[in-house]
């Protein structure tokens, strides 16, 4: 009776972290699309953004369980790359624009910070800050990308006239809040079972955090990659994967950081971190190509696939 309930406290927080980040995503994403502003950027500042990531993440290290945590930053972003990316090269082909290419290496070099905070032991509170404090800058180089477009033109349209379909801004706003709070309380539910199946299974929480809450909390990053390339938005689907990355090592980790210290333990410095570092620098050196397609998503698919078997059976 007690694993049935854990089993479906998983499902269910994993439907209401699903469902909240697709109306969190789509409302947002309907509101920057009336801004018209290039893919990439809409991409990166919507389906970039990594909520349910940061309450699963944030609430994990305020309870102190930082094997979770530090797990789910690592295996989200591998599984990003390889689980979520690979799904839309699958669906069709996505072209490699410029911008891809330049956010792409911006990624990697961030891999490379967060790795070398990584393999001290430990990263402190200063760490957290500093990661921050790049994000800061991250997030306003991207403001001014959108102050250089038309958004001011777009909002200042839309205070002049009413909106044909009867939905405001404010609206809009409201329904990414009420997404939010299904991801709160889908994050809550995915925790704990997460950790009653931990020591069912008598595995570490950094396996859990790395595998099965990863899995978990990167489904709306898929199922985002999945339709971006059905509908032919390449900027959507590479935007998705990188912006996603790059929220989770700098604002993620970094105010869990602040939060709790975290310490790494030495198979996921010998394993896990490394991979993440193989696998961003493999997505830079396929971005050199124009299009990418089926064949790359299934080598990706099957890495990830690898992976999983390795963390599960091997580890």
């Amino acid at each position: 009776m007690e694993l049935a309930l854990f089993v479906a406290l998983f499902l269910g927080g994993l439907v209401f972290i699903e469902k909240g980040a697709d109306l969190l995503a789509d409302k947002v994403g309907e509101l920057a699309e009336r801004t018209r502003v290039s893919e990439t950027v809409v991409g990166l500042l919507t389906a970039g953004i990594e909520w349910e990531e940061l309450v699963v993440v944030v609430l994990a290290a305020a309870t102190g369980n930082i094997g979770i945590a530090v797990g789910d930053v690592i295996g989200s972003n591998i599984a990003n790359i390889t689980g979520s990316f690979s799904l839309g090269l699958l669906a069709r082909p996505v072209a490699i624009r410029r911008d891809d290419r330049i956010y792409a290496l911006a990624m990697l070099a961030l891999t490379l910070l967060a790795a070398g905070l990584l393999f001290q032991g430990e990263v402190g509170r200063g760490s957290g800050f500093l990661l921050l404090a790049i994000f800061t800058l991250y997030m306003g180089a991207l403001v001014l990308t959108l102050l250089k477009g038309t958004l001011r033109m777009r909002f200042e349209r839309e205070a002049e006239s009413e909106d044909e379909e009867g939905k405001s801004t404010l609206k809009l706003f409201v329904y990414a809040f009420v997404g939010l709070l299904l991801i709160v309380a889908g994050a809550e539910a995915v925790i704990q079972s997460a950790l009653y199946f931990a020591r069912l299974l008598g595995v570490s929480e950094f396996v859990v955090g790395l595998t099965l809450v990863a899995v978990g909390t990167t489904l709306p990053d898929k199922v985002i990659s999945i339709a971006g390339a059905l509908k032919g938005r390449s900027g959507i689907v590479t935007a998705n994967a990188i912006g996603s990355n790059i929220f989770n090592l700098l604002f993620v980790l970094g105010l869990a950081a602040v939060i709790h210290p975290l310490s790494i333990d030495q198979a996921t410095l010998a394993f896990d971190v490394p991979v993440l570092l193989g696998v961003s620098a493999l997505m830079v050196a396929l971005f050199v190509r124009r299009q990418l397609h089926c064949l790359e998503g299934a080598v990706l698919l099957g890495l990830y696939v690898l992976y999983l078997i390795y963390n599960f059976a091997l580890k």
